[in-house]
């Protein structure tokens, strides 16, 4: 049993280290750098005039903590989380209803049309939404002065730009939401609608007071990973107009603080040490309140 032991660590020992290396070294030597001065400067080169490298204990983290710009982009990206979230899933629980319905032809086909934002590279999605959205030449402002209406500057008006990054995440989210909750509705016995149907349910009661109460789980699930990530928008933001929200979104920001005009990297570590310790302390109420973890115990 021993050697069979020891051998079985000799096989796994390659993957625990190179799961080491890059997932937890890069996450250990960000800890470290958000608390210490690392700068343009004298990270990862010395410079002749730069302040030498050094720990600087809590600096970096009272300093976000009292920088406005990161307050700011603090509730923008919970704003998001809110906004977008309510509509990925009701969406996706409207698509999946309509999908299940038995007088819905063609079911397949449309699953199948789901994978759709999935196959497409982010990079070629964000920059033809970017298109569709341009105040002068883009389809929608297009159609919307057809109608007689002067459309927005989606580009460049802040209001107007989360909207459109709204419904860019919606239209990038929606298959996962609705495959998850197409899954779940595949598994409701059809003797439980039979049973509502016999008792007077109209169609909007069965799913309220039976499809809903059955799939709330995997609801719930869905809605805890996509606003996570959400929580985390980086790319979309930064592809779209990275100038227009650069202080609306954590990551972006930190992001900023990193590469932008004057990089001090211990910040940088710090607004994503502070981001990491937040979207854990939300994913871990979440799954107690759900009760996720009894489902998988169970």
């Amino acid at each position: 049993m021993k050697k069979t032991t020891m051998i079985a660590l000799f096989l796994i020992l390659p993957g625990i280290a190179a799961f080491l290396f890059f997932n937890m070294w890069p996450i250990l030597y960000s800890v470290y750098l958000a608390f210490t001065n690392a700068q343009l400067g004298n990270f990862p080169i010395q410079a002749p005039n730069a302040p030498p490298l050094k720990l600087v204990g809590l600096e970096n983290f009272k300093w976000v903590l009292s920088d406005e710009k990161f307050r700011r982009a603090f509730l923008w990206t919970w704003l998001f989380v809110l906004t977008s979230v309510t509509l990925k899933v009701v969406v996706g629980v409207l698509l999946s209803l309509l999908y299940n319905s038995k007088y819905v032809k063609g079911k397949m086909i449309y699953r199948s049309l789901l994978i759709i934002p999935w196959a497409l590279p982010l990079l070629f999605s964000v920059t033809v939404w970017k298109f569709m959205f341009d105040p002068i030449f883009g389809p929608i402002n297009q159609v919307l002065k057809s109608l007689g209406i002067s459309g927005p500057n989606w580009i460049s008006d802040p209001t107007w730009g989360f909207i459109a990054l709204n419904l860019i995440e919606v239209w990038l989210a929606y298959p996962f939401m609705v495959t998850v909750i197409t899954a779940a509705l595949q598994s409701i016995p059809d003797t439980l609608i039979e049973a509502a149907i016999i008792d007077g349910a109209n169609y909007w009661q069965r799913v309220r007071h039976v499809v809903l109460p059955v799939v709330g789980k995997p609801i719930a699930f869905a809605t805890i990973l996509t606003s996570a990530a959400s929580f985390q928008y980086f790319m979309v933001p930064y592809i779209y107009n990275a100038g227009l929200f650069e202080d609306k979104f954590i990551l972006l920001y930190g992001y900023r603080k990193a590469f932008g005009a004057s990089p001090h990297y211990g910040r940088a570590a710090a607004i994503m040490v502070i981001a990491t310790l937040v979207l854990a302390v939300y994913m871990y109420v979440n799954v107690r309140i759900t009760k996720l973890q009894e489902g998988a115990k169970g």
